[in-house]
């Protein structure tokens, strides 16, 4: 009986992988043929001969017929059946490609380069390209295929540290919500948001900080950040303006105090993020802020900071007024102080 030779050309790639991770001191469990729904093994990894128990699925692509005519990188057609099975898998998922005769291999992770072409609004991915210089060898385990493996293990600490935002003490809440605030994976989520709007009063300044800045991070997209060409990104700014559109009163005035000491300068500013909130209501908002500009009991910053956002934190259009604002002797203190601090 003949043994085809396609599964000759297979076997090499499989061996390949499984040399590179030997090398590494990680352990790669192949998976029988017959059992081959999407992966061909799995890569245990171990650093100082300890057992992490994180797992990568591989995919091995075996042959010369998956380089490019460019001869710089692999091409390896795929559907939308596989695709989804490697994105949905429950742990990390990479395809290697193997070039017998030039012995190099190269990867790619499947949800990362799903996600970039998607940004790139490429939604129907027909193929994927893995450059050469992506090589697939020890280094690269070490360092990269091992911070995937870290990264889908934070998904069980985010799942936590939602759960920690709905907790009764607010020392945990505010522990919670730093972490889905900060993660890369969690603060552009809309359920990120969700948590956001319904911390803003909480009784721990920091924490209604945070959630006042994300929220303001979410909506704020169209003004900082926003592709006018990804939908993942324009359904974060409608959802994040959708839950800024009823703020009340109270709100608009606590989320105005939070802003005493805080810049409105920039991305980065607490002030301009509230800005970018109060652009969601802010006819509502204008009528607080008139309130407290012409309150003197209320503590000047607050007064200035209310009347700057009146004037939609624009200098320029805040300088055409100063003549006309600083002859009203309500405010003119306010003015006064704002200018003698620009």
């Amino acid at each position: 009986m003949k043994y085809q030779k396609n599964k000759s050309i297979c076997k090499t790639g499989v061996l390949y992988v499984d040399g590179i991770v030997n090398e590494h001191g990680s352990v790669f469990r192949p998976v029988h043929g017959e059992d081959d729904l999407g992966v061909d093994g799995f890569i245990e990894l171990v650093k100082a001969e300890i057992v992490s128990g994180r797992l990568i699925g591989v995919q091995i692509k075996s042959g010369d017929s998956y380089i490019a005519p460019s001869d710089d990188e692999f091409i390896v057609n795929v559907d939308k059946e596989h695709l989804e099975y490697w994105q949905n898998f429950m742990v990390p998922v990479i395809i290697v490609c193997y070039s017998p005769s030039k012995n190099i291999a190269a990867w790619v992770s499947v949800r990362d380069y799903i996600e970039h072409e998607r940004y790139k609004e490429n939604i129907s991915i027909k193929q994927i390209r893995i450059p050469f210089y992506k090589k697939f060898d020890v280094k690269a385990l070490s360092h990269e295929i091992t911070g995937l493996a870290h990264v889908r293990a934070d998904e069980r600490i985010l799942l936590k540290s939602a759960d920690l935002c709905l907790s009764n003490d607010a020392q945990r809440r505010h522990e919670g919500f730093q972490i889905l605030a900060n993660h890369p994976d969690a603060r552009n989520l809309k359920v990120t948001c969700l948590f956001a709007r319904r911390l803003l009063m909480d009784s721990n300044t920091d924490t209604a900080k945070d959630a006042l800045f994300i929220l303001g991070y979410g909506v704020g997209r169209y003004r900082w950040s926003w592709n006018p060409n990804n939908r993942d990104e324009m359904e974060i700014i409608s959802f994040a303006s959708d839950l800024c559109s009823d703020l009340s009163e109270i709100e608009i005035m606590r989320l105005l105090e939070l802003c005493d000491k805080e810049a409105f300068n920039g991305p980065q500013g607490l002030g301009e993020r509230f800005f970018d909130i109060i652009c969601c209501c802010y006819d509502l908002a204008n009528t607080v802020f008139e309130r407290v500009l012409y309150d003197s009991a209320q503590p000047i910053i607050r007064r200035a900071n209310a009347l700057y956002l009146m004037y939609h934190c624009d200098d320029e259009e805040l300088d055409v007024a100063y003549n006309e604002l600083i002859k009203d002797k309500r405010i003119h203190e306010v003015v006064k102080w704002m200018f003698s601090k620009s």
